[in-house]
């Protein structure tokens, strides 16, 4: 049986690691209850410190919390800290609730080993996606948002996948659209999509031999202040994906299994394979010596890399004609 006390929350996520403590605190102690409530964060936190404290009893309660966050304890480099804080832990009074709150940790770490093997170890990382497409529907209700269903599954689809950044275009969103109902216009005008999904569309553009719009997308990524070398790298990935997507398609692999086999979406790989199919192998493969050539091309200092990378667009809207 899983022992009490102790608990460690950890990874990228932070809206995520938030609501995990927050779950903590409404069930122990809360921060509001000073006495009893210790908050300690940072890489120069002494040992020393939390171990007075864990020792000290609860004023006029059963319990006492004390929240470590961003320790560094659960890394390399703190070995001293980490046996002394860990030989604590091994002995500390019942009534002492701690809960360490970290955004990486080394698993070989003698102390995540300790917490994983018999106490509570939440691992804080960006929810799926039926997950998240029900967290933007309930902040969508919460913000008293009109909007389809289809559309929350577009905003999931689009944001970048941390929902403490969703949450924020969704007041953004919110305040544009007021009393009124959110369109995908209201959506593309106000929110900031990631990256990976705006060179998404910027190549299915150029699969639908859209040279303007494929251009109109680059240029708006250059105005956002996107590094040119980051949408190259980008575009290269995804042609190595369609080409997987193509050999998978040719030995009759469904988007279903695909999106299993590469480990993406599967409303992903319904577009990949649509992709895939406007192009031929040596369509893809050429395109893909593009990118190398592209990338000989920036780091030699031969082309200027906002340009570099235009060429290279109108090259591949280019090679999809032949």
């Amino acid at each position: 049986m899983e022992k009490q006390g102790i608990t460690l929350i950890y990874g990228e996520d932070e809206w995520v690691k938030n609501e995990a403590l927050k779950a903590i605190k409404a069930k122990t102690v809360d921060e509001s209850d000073l006495m009893n409530y210790s908050y300690f964060e940072g890489k120069d936190i002494e040992v020393a410190n939390i171990i007075d404290i864990g020792e000290t009893m609860p004023f006029f309660a059963e319990q006492k919390l004390i929240v470590v966050k961003n320790s560094g304890y659960f890394k390399v480099g703190k070995k001293d800290d980490t046996q002394k804080l860990l030989d604590w832990l091994k002995v500390k009074p019942e009534y002492s609730l701690i809960v360490f709150v970290e955004q990486d940790v080394d698993k070989r770490n003698s102390l995540y080993k300790y917490i994983q093997k018999d106490f509570t170890a939440i691992e804080g990382n960006t929810p799926n996606d039926e997950a998240l497409v029900k967290i933007i529907g309930n902040a969508c209700k919460e913000r008293g948002l009109n909007i389809d269903s289809g559309l929350i599954k577009y905003l999931a689809m689009n944001l970048p996948k941390q929902v403490s950044h969703i949450l924020v275009e969704l007041d953004k969103l919110a305040s544009y659209v007021g009393d009124g109902k959110v369109t995908r216009e209201a959506i593309d005008n106000v929110c900031i999509f990631s990256l990976e999904q705006r060179v998404f569309e910027l190549l299915k553009a150029v699969s639908q031999n859209q040279t303007q719009m494929a251009l109109g997308i680059y240029n708006k990524l250059i105005e956002s202040k996107e590094s040119p070398i980051g949408v190259l790298v980008l575009i290269g990935r995804q042609y190595r994906q369609l080409l997987q997507v193509k050999y998978l398609q040719r030995n009759n692999a469904n988007p279903k299994s695909i999106a299993q086999t590469l480990g993406i979406p599967y409303y992903v790989a319904q577009d990949l394979c649509m992709q895939a199919q406007r192009f031929t192998f040596k369509n893809l493969q050429d395109i893909l010596e593009l990118c190398l050539e592209s990338d000989e091309a920036i780091k030699t200092g031969k082309m200027e890399q906002v340009k570099c990378v235009e060429f290279l667009i109108i090259k591949c809207i280019t090679l999809n004609h032949q």
